[in-house]
């Protein structure tokens, strides 16, 4: 589960929004930015005309664990920009993280805070010929079970899990 607080000014006031990926978004998972507050998660000023009514999408990309945001206007004659860390963008991704700053027309939107989904580190063993599971660290030596040397071809290096 992701969670991300985006944070701009309209009009002289501070806002913010918080969203997660447990959240009841118009499209499941993502989060859509823009002036129409029909199709958007994240509504901006509706007199901002330098914004899209459906402007940028924020996807979570499981794959390398990170959010990144999308242009949805960049395949028009005239897309609107999307600015991120200073790149703009049109038809590619960026990738969001923490401190990241967003611009949408005239707007700026920084990505004030950022929690994501931490993947398990994976530990391994491994497994002698003879079918014994000790720990990783005998990778080189022998297996204290049978003697077998670990350093050859028939040793199999498993996770944790399956010691």
């Amino acid at each position: 589960m992701y969670t991300i607080t985006l944070e701009w000014f309209e009009e002289g006031r501070q806002l913010s929004q918080t969203l997660s990926s447990q959240d009841n978004t118009k499209e499941q998972g993502k989060i859509s930015i823009g002036r129409d507050q029909n199709q958007c998660d994240v509504v901006l000023d509706e007199n901002e005309k330098s914004v899209s009514r459906l402007h940028a999408i924020i996807s979570y990309d499981a794959q390398h664990q990170q959010l990144t945001i999308k242009n949805l206007t960049g395949n028009r004659e005239n897309p609107n920009p999307v600015i991120v860390d200073g790149k703009a963008i049109a038809l590619e991704e960026a990738s969001l993280s923490e401190g990241s700053t967003i611009r949408l027309g005239k707007i700026t939107i920084t990505v004030k805070k950022l929690d994501l989904p931490q993947a398990p580190k994976p530990v391994y063993g491994v497994r002698c010929v003879n079918g014994h599971k000790v720990p990783f660290e005998y990778l080189g030596d022998f297996c204290p079970h049978c003697g077998y040397a670990l350093q050859a071809g028939h040793t199999d290096i498993i996770p944790r899990s399956d010691k």
